[in-house]
This record gives structure tokens, sequence and C-alpha cells, in this order.
């Protein structure tokens, strides 16, 4: 498993660049509106090629991760 795709428990190392990525912004976003569940994220991008990435968390009892498409 490549670092990108483990739980975020500090600033993630984008594997491509071996650089640390860098916040870029949080906040919460409802999964359907009005009924759907909550999912708080985070977002950072490497500094070098601007690649991003996002974590998500849908509890707070929950670790960090990738969302899967």
């Amino acid at each position: 498993m490549s670092v990108e795709n483990e739980p975020v428990t500090e600033q993630p190392i984008y594997s491509r660049c071996r650089t640390e990525m860098k916040f870029r912004g949080a906040g919460s976003t409802t999964t359907i509106p009005i009924v759907g569940q909550e999912i708080e994220f985070r977002q950072y991008s490497c500094p070098e090629c601007g690649q991003g990435t996002r974590f998500e968390q849908r509890g707070s009892d929950e670790e960090w991760s990738r969302p899967t498409l």
C-alpha cells in the first residue's frame, strides 16, 4: 500500500515527488442533502507539482482515509 492510501496522522508525503504535501483546506459535506451522512474532509496538495488529494472521515471515531470511487 502506498503512503497516499494510508490513514492521515500528519502531513502526507506525495510518493512521486517525495515531498510533504501542504494543507489546503477542510470542511464538511453531506452525502445526500438534508438526510445523508455528514462527512468531514481535509485537502492537501504537493507544492512541487500541484497534485492534490482529499482525506475523509465519516465519524469522529474513524480514521482519516482517502475516498474510494
